[in-house]
């Protein structure tokens, strides 16, 4: 890609120019922590930290220039320097699902001391203008809620809201103290281990809470809770070990849980749950795992923003944090 050069102040040299694996990536390591030092959690910082590795890996960087954009990895993208000081960062991550390829915009950083200058719009329109050339159907990207001047910034450029996805984490202690209310709700619910015929509905309740709109940008393939044949070779093949729990009342099934133990800093949970039944089923199942683990890890599940907030809180899961996901059509 041909450097581009764009000018913020006509006495100090800028630059704008496509990001290089080989020689960006520890400066992008850099910029990354400075600027979201506060919202780092355990594996923010692990991620850094492999950054910073790879960086020192003379055959990992030979070999990331070269697959730079035939993988689903922030190895393309753009930066901004002044003056030989990296101050500004945009990751281009390319997927492809069902036959279309579409780009993933990430890691937008911009030093504090060089914002509000243009410098992330700069960043984000020239992406747009790399990824519509290679006949890319559309752009994504997330945004912390809370992160209006970044909102502003990307309605501003034609992204629009498509769905929001809060990160619920456990916190330490026993859940015990629940309200009265719930503890008579969970005394009709039966917590078994999850039977092959209740796949049916788990699987329509899956794409209900991971819809398809979002679940390319998934590292798990939902298929892998598959209780035949096709969901043993996936787990096989990955390496991947899952515990699955299935919520009764009646004879009714509510909802299933999936667990899946990893090496990060949490174990990651899946719910699948009956609309009707949501707030009971997640209650039960959250509160049933984290009673009958064997060890005390943080555990971490992805659902819905605004739904099952009162569930949650009362199996001692807070929010982490609520991803706004927004895309940008380049083709209809």
């Amino acid at each position: 890609m041909a450097a581009i050069t764009r000018t913020a102040d006509a006495s100090t040299p800028n630059q704008l120019r496509p990001f290089d694996v080989r020689h960006d990536l520890n400066a992008v390591a850099d910029l990354v922590e400075l600027c979201f030092a506060k919202t780092l959690d355990a594996d923010g910082r692990r991620y850094i930290h492999q950054m910073r590795s790879a960086a020192r890996s003379h055959s990992y960087l030979l070999w990331a220039a070269a697959m730079a954009e035939r993988v689903s990895l922030p190895l393309t993208g753009f930066v901004w320097e002044e003056n030989g000081y990296l101050a500004g960062n945009l990751s281009l991550i390319p997927f492809n699902t069902f036959g279309r390829r579409i780009f993933l915009i990430a890691n937008v950083a911009v030093d504090p001391a060089y914002r509000r200058r243009g410098i992330a719009r700069a960043l984000t329109n020239t992406a747009l203008e790399y990824v519509q050339k290679r006949g890319v159907d559309s752009v994504w990207l997330h945004v912390r809620e809370e992160n209006l001047a970044a909102l502003e910034l990307y309605r501003s450029l034609g992204f629009e809201e498509r769905t929001r996805r809060t990160t619920w984490v456990s916190t330490p202690g026993e859940p015990q103290s629940i309200a009265f209310q719930a503890n008579q709700e969970l005394n009709s619910v039966r917590i078994t281990r999850r039977h092959s015929h209740f796949w049916s509905k788990q699987r329509i309740w899956l794409d209900r809470v991971y819809p398809v709109e979002i679940a390319w940008h998934m590292s798990f393939n939902l298929k892998m809770l598959h209780p035949g044949l096709l969901g043993a070779l996936l787990r096989l093949m990955s390496g991947t070990r899952i515990r699955q729990w299935a919520a009764l009342r009646k004879g009714k099934l509510l909802g299933v849980l999936a667990w899946q133990p990893l090496y990060t800093h949490s174990d990651h949970l899946w719910l699948a749950t009956a609309p009707e039944h949501e707030d009971t089923a997640i209650r039960a199942l959250l509160l049933h795992l984290q009673r009958n683990l064997s060890y005390r890890r943080e555990l971490s599940v992805e659902y819905s923003a605004e739904h099952g907030l009162q569930a949650f809180e009362d199996a001692w899961f807070k929010i982490h944090q609520t991803l706004i996901w927004m895309e940008k059509k380049l083709k209809e």
